[in-house]
């Protein structure tokens, strides 16, 4: 068998074919990112919740404390809340987070989302939980930037009505002028209004297609340029 000389078609062919091999390595890195994420989120939401002093102790030290079950004290010195648009089981509502003001630290100010409530059932105030404790898990909720921050409605904010879980806006909202932790913690009280204990920990995990897909495109291009190259009879 032999080939017929085409340096240009080797060439580009050779680049993209490393450039898809790249692709498709860097998907299975991130399938096993992925895994670990999912693997140590599943073993530590069943743990018991620690103190919120350790929490902030971790996090000061750079340590991961995301969905880490958290024990907090304190008392909610205010009913204003911020409704965060949202779905629950299929069902549109909001997520709704108050300002928790702490026993320990003093004088600081926790984001607590105390869970979720229909859309029909939005209220202006909530029954406060009656528990000695708040116990929850760690989030270090970001807003969106982009298209979704240019889409939403104007005024929603100063109304109380959010689109995305910005712990900075939220935190001028309920507690301007406060010194607000920097993570929230997602109630997992069993309460009913709000619902706790809403928290989504399903991970979408489709690392291993994507990766698939790289490798066989740089397989089907490889196969492609061996047909063109043949040298005909």
């Amino acid at each position: 068998m032999s080939f017929t000389p085409r340096p240009v078609l080797w060439a580009v062919s050779a680049v993209a074919v490393a450039i898809l091999l790249t692709l498709g390595t860097w998907q299975v890195q991130r399938l096993q990112w992925k895994t670990d994420l999912i693997a140590t989120v599943e073993a530590r939401i069943d743990s018991p919740p620690v103190p919120l002093a350790q929490a902030l102790a971790m996090y000061a030290a750079g340590e991961d404390i995301e969905y880490l079950p958290v024990r907090a004290m304190g008392g909610f010195p205010s009913t204003k809340v911020a409704h965060v648009f949202g779905t629950w089981d299929g069902q549109p509502g909001y997520y709704v987070f108050q300002a928790m003001r702490l026993d320990e630290p003093e004088g600081r100010t926790l984001i607590v989302n105390r869970g979720f409530v229909p859309q029909d059932q939005r209220a202006e105030a909530y029954p406060l939980p009656d528990a000695a404790a708040i116990t929850g898990l760690a989030r270090r909720y970001e807003g969106v930037t982009g298209i979704a921050a240019a889409v939403e409605p104007k005024g929603t904010r100063d109304s109380g009505t959010f689109y995305d879980r910005d712990l900075s806006d939220l935190a001028a909202y309920l507690a301007p002028g406060e010194d607000v932790l920097p993570f929230a913690i997602d109630s997992t009280l069993p309460t009913e209004l709000p619902k706790g204990g809403t928290t989504r920990v399903e991970f979408r995990n489709a690392h291993l297609g994507y990766a698939i897909t790289w490798y066989g495109l740089a397989a089907a291009l490889i196969g492609v340029v061996f047909v063109m190259s043949r040298k005909r009879n």
